[in-house]
C-alpha cells in the first residue's frame, strides 16, 4: 500500500505485471503552432505531460509530414516553422513515465512550451 505522502504529481501507479515504461528519449509526432522563431535541433523546451513539467531538448528533427494524409514531405529538415506537422525526437533531463498514443490516448499526449508559450503539441509514437 501507498500513503498519500509517497505519491506526488507526475507519479504513476500501476500493477507490477504491466508497468508503465520510463524513458529519457522518445519520438513524437507534433503540430507546431504559431511561433516567432523556428525550432531547430537542440532547441530547449519545457515538456508538459499530464501533470509533469520537465526540461527537455529536441534532439532530432526526423521528418515533416502533410497535415491531410500524413505523407512524409521532407526527411531531416533543418528547422520547423509554424503550422508544420513533424516527427521529432525529444530527450528529457530525467526519466519520465510514458505510454504510446496508440495504447493510451490520455497518457500518450504531450505539449511543448518555450518562454511561457505553447509552441507544439502532439502524441508519443515511439519510446526508445
Amino acid at each position: 500500500m501507498f500513503s498519500s505522502h509517497q505519491i506526488h504529481n507526475g507519479n504513476v501507479i500501476c500493477e507490477s505485471q504491466s508497468r508503465v515504461r520510463t524513458t529519457l528519449k522518445f519520438k513524437a509526432r507534433v503540430l507546431v503552432f504559431n511561433i516567432d522563431i523556428p525550432i531547430t535541433k537542440g532547441f530547449p523546451i519545457d515538456l508538459h505531460y499530464q501533470t509533469v513539467n520537465e526540461p527537455a531538448v529536441i534532439s532530432r528533427l526526423i521528418s515533416t509530414h502533410s497535415k491531410s494524409n500524413g505523407q512524409v514531405l521532407k526527411s531531416k529538415p533543418r528547422c520547423l516553422t509554424k503550422n508544420q506537422v513533424a516527427l521529432i525526437e525529444i530527450k528529457c533531463e530525467r526519466a519520465i513515465c510514458l505510454e504510446l498514443f496508440k495504447d493510451s490516448k490520455s497518457l500518450g499526449r504531450i505539449t511543448c512550451r518555450y518562454g511561457g508559450n505553447t509552441i507544439a503539441a502532439g502524441m508519443v509514437i515511439e519510446i526508445t
